[in-house]
């Protein structure tokens, strides 16, 4: 019996189509499921197509599925949807085929690659001159194991320096781009391969030839899911998981499934995929539980993310997911100390200025002569030093490491510390824990055995974790038993918004030598804006969440698309008008849903232009998942607010010059856009 596979693409778009054409689909996966062979399928092969194996579906009047038939095997492509000629032009110049040594499919245009080799194409160089380029060293076979088609193995052959590499790679397809990037920066094949796609498994089934597709299903795959009938389909559909989170590229699968004695770091700039590969590798420790007691963790810093991890793996496995506990951080420490009796509440923002008021009010710092501090400094010495790193005595503070703060001697700490002790008892006499102080306490209620630890704990956000975070987490783990996959944090110091202490894992007892991977491919972000938002973060120093710098070598983006457009505007008002006419094109012209467009940050003025131009906008809500496709309208939130989220279009409003905080959350907003980004510089 046939089978039918289906592109990330068809499930991505299926939405947007007429429900007339989602039916024949429906019918179509149907059919495919109980005879590939009958004739109402009507398979028609196209002529006018460079691949033979091009099939097309009538699926509606002027509508056509584009399948690609095997010619080993009985596996078909669900590769396309669209109105007839726009369908047929889509296929036109491609060729569709299974590669021979890393098993994945592969689609590929042969004249737009050898058209940008002949673009780039330099001068012939002199007879005594013998130019050449890191890609020579590779025969051939070696090019095709590194993933590059025979047929563009001329094109690759025709670079001769790194222009031209950059012109030619973006036709390339996107594995063998980023193999052929590690080997020009120095890399051996091996390491590349290595690096790029976790090693290729030698004794994985291969395809018999190019049009073999059968053994697709068997290997990790970016782009294709086999859907296993209609009703599997629906429910996919229904659940409105987006395409880059069931799909996993080989790398990230391998970290999925990584078997380890001891804590794990993974890290990797923004789309990525690392909050991806998370959820899949809860869901996947979650099937190997075998004690009915054992739970996995998993945990973020902010309550939105974590909000919209639990509703995905709910969606990707509901059985698994019973077995997994998502919380923040705080939630996770308040919950620890409530279920230890303590009977408190935390500190608002309200409460800790009426007590730093009321130590300030009995001893006031400006009154100590050369001695004197600022109130503010005070209080700022207190959140990033003393609470964050849950400081319980002077001893402690006057040996404790204050990376990034301004130095202090030892008698200005003992002189602080008097500040510190009396706002700590009002705390304590009135029953209030700030919420690092929660975080504090719940440690130390773990570490007593007061609370049960978990079988697995992963975590995201690590970068936006404090000291007593950390601890916290290690607590809660089994790090200390030898025990397997006890521990795995994911983190980008690139998105450190809301704390600015670089703390080492190793601080809080966490060993992740040897243990650590990085990923590099972007799945999220066209090349283009991922350039342009690393950019914002020029001349920052970056680290690598355990005291080492961020490495992004070799960090590319597995697409291009339009350049980021920036826009200078006097008022607010103007900026409304500007954003709102550029949704308007966008929905007009390439018939985005409002729902994938996203404003930030949120204005008055923005609204009630989207609104003059009738266009719906839905306001995001903080601890409440994005309801995406279900309903519509242009979203509107912080930079803060819009952490973990992904659109295809997003409008920046940005009004002043900004300090590395701002950079920080700029970088953050920018690269939740996929293909478009609009940046309003207001004032």
């Amino acid at each position: 019996m046939a089978t039918l596979m289906l592109h990330r693409d068809v499930l991505k778009d299926f939405g947007r189509l007429p429900a007339k054409v989602q039916k024949k689909v429906f019918e179509l996966i149907r059919k495919f499921q109980e005879d590939s062979t009958q004739a109402s399928i009507h398979l028609e092969k196209l002529e006018q197509t460079v691949d033979d194996k091009v099939r097309s579906v009538r699926v509606g009047d002027d509508w056509r599925a584009i399948v690609i038939a095997p010619q080993q095997g009985d596996t078909f492509l669900l590769m396309h949807v669209d109105h007839h000629d726009e369908a047929y032009r889509w296929c036109r110049n491609k060729r569709f085929e299974a590669h021979g040594t890393l098993g994945v499919l592969q689609v590929f245009d042969i004249e737009m690659a050898e058209e940008a080799a002949e673009r780039s194409r330099s001068p012939e160089p002199a007879p005594e001159e013998t130019p050449e380029y890191p890609l020579d060293r590779l025969s051939d076979d070696e090019l095709f194991q590194a993933g590059v088609p025979r047929a563009l193995i001329p094109a690759v052959r025709a670079i001769r320096n790194d222009a031209a590499f950059e012109e030619v790679i973006g036709y390339l397809p996107p594995e063998a781009g980023q193999v052929l990037f590690w080997v020009v920066a120095g890399r051996s094949l091996e390491e590349a391969l290595e690096e790029t796609l976790g090693a290729v498994d030698a004794g994985a089934a291969r395809p018999e030839g190019p049009g073999d597709f059968s053994k697709l299903a068997q290997v990790a795959s970016a782009d294709l899911v086999l859907v296993e009938g209609e009703e599997e389909l629906r429910r996919i559909l229904a659940e409105d998981i987006e395409a880059w989170r069931v799909f996993l590229h080989p790398y990230q699968r391998k970290l999925k499934e990584w078997d380890v004695k001891g804590p794990v770091k993974i890290s990797g700039s923004a789309g990525t995929g690392k909050t991806v590969v998370l959820m899949h590798r809860a869901v996947h420790l979650a099937e190997q539980l075998t004690d009915d007691k054992d739970k996995v963790l998993v945990t973020t810093f902010s309550a939105n993310l974590s909000v919209t991890i639990e509703d995905l793996i709910r969606k990707l496995n509901p059985v698994a997911a019973k077995r997994i506990e998502v919380t923040n951080l705080h939630q996770l420490a308040r919950t620890i100390c409530l279920r230890a009796g303590w009977q408190g509440r935390v500190a608002d923002e309200q409460d800790l200025s009426t007590l730093w008021d009321a130590v300030f009010a009995e001893h006031d710092p400006a009154t100590d002569g050369e001695a004197a501090f600022d109130r503010d400094f005070i209080r700022q010495e207190y959140d990033e030093v003393i609470d964050a790193m849950g400081i319980d005595s002077e001893e402690e503070y006057l040996t404790a490491a204050r990376t990034g703060r301004s130095r202090l001697s030892r008698q200005q700490r003992r002189r602080l510390w008097t500040w510190f002790q009396a706002f700590n008892r009002l705390l304590q006499k009135r029953g209030l824990l700030t919420f690092e102080g929660t975080v504090h306490q719940a440690r130390l209620i773990v570490e007593r055995g007061g609370f049960p630890r978990y079988r697995h704990v992963l975590v995201d956000e690590l970068q936006d974790f404090g000291l007593e975070g950390l601890r916290l987490i290690a607590a809660l783990s089994r790090i200390e038993e030898d025990a397997s996959n006890p521990l795995c944090v994911f983190g980008d110091g690139h998105q450190r918004i809301n704390r600015q202490a670089k703390i080492p894992l190793s601080r809080a007892g966490i060993n992740v030598v040897g243990r650590s991977r990085r990923l590099k491919i972007n799945y999220r972000t066209s090349e283009q804006i991922r350039r342009w938002a690393h950019s914002l973060l020029s001349g920052m120093e970056i680290d690598d969440l355990d005291g080492g710098h961020a490495d992004t070598t070799g960090d590319r983006s597995v697409f291009r698309a339009s350049e980021p457009v920036a826009v200078k505007v006097a008022t607010r008002e103007e900026a409304g008008a500007a954003i709102a006419d550029w949704v308007k094109g966008l929905c007009d012209t390439h018939r985005l849903g409002t729902h994938e467009i996203c404003i930030a940050p949120v204005f008055g003025e923005v609204r009630s232009a989207l609104n003059a131009l009738g266009i719906s906008s839905l306001e995001l809500q903080a601890n409440k998942a994005d309801p995406g496709r279900v309903e519509p309208g242009v979203r509107l939130g912080a930079m803060r607010r819009i952490k973990g989220l992904e659109f295809k279009a997003v409008a920046m409003v940005v009004e002043d010059k900004p300090d590395d905080r701002n950079r920080l959350e700029r970088y953050v907003a920018a690269t939740r856009a996929r293909q478009w980004l609009l940046v309003v510089e207001c004032g």
